[in-house]
């Protein structure tokens, strides 16, 4: 009996000995979300700022699309330029027999 008496009360004693571990342990995780509660609660300004970011980022954007419509617009252009520098002879061309064609038109009527 002895025996039975001795290991219940060393099960008895690793039991307390665990128990406070897990209210040390218990009280650790406490204390850290304790301190992010804390730092949550001090983030709340920032979302102001954010949304503030947020709108000047879809301000940014538009700013964005209307420039690169101006590029693509003076890009268009310059091709148009470029195609008739390259191509003078045949619009010269092209512009002459128009002509002709309405002139002989005009002496038709």
């Amino acid at each position: 009996m002895p025996q039975d008496v001795t290991s219940v009360a060393v099960m008895v004693g690793e039991m307390r000995g665990q128990l406070r571990e897990v209210v040390h342990t218990l009280n650790n995780v406490s204390s850290k979300i304790d301190g992010l509660t804390r730092e949550v609660i001090a983030m709340g300004p920032l979302a102001g700022e954010i949304a503030e970011l947020r709108a000047e980022v879809k301000l940014n954007k538009a700013e964005i699309d209307v420039l690169k419509s101006e590029r693509d617009q003076r890009r268009g252009a310059v091709g148009l330029v470029e195609w008739l520098v390259k191509h003078w002879p045949g619009v010269i061309g092209f512009l002459l027999l128009m002509a002709l064609i309405l002139r002989n038109q005009e002496l038709l009527r």
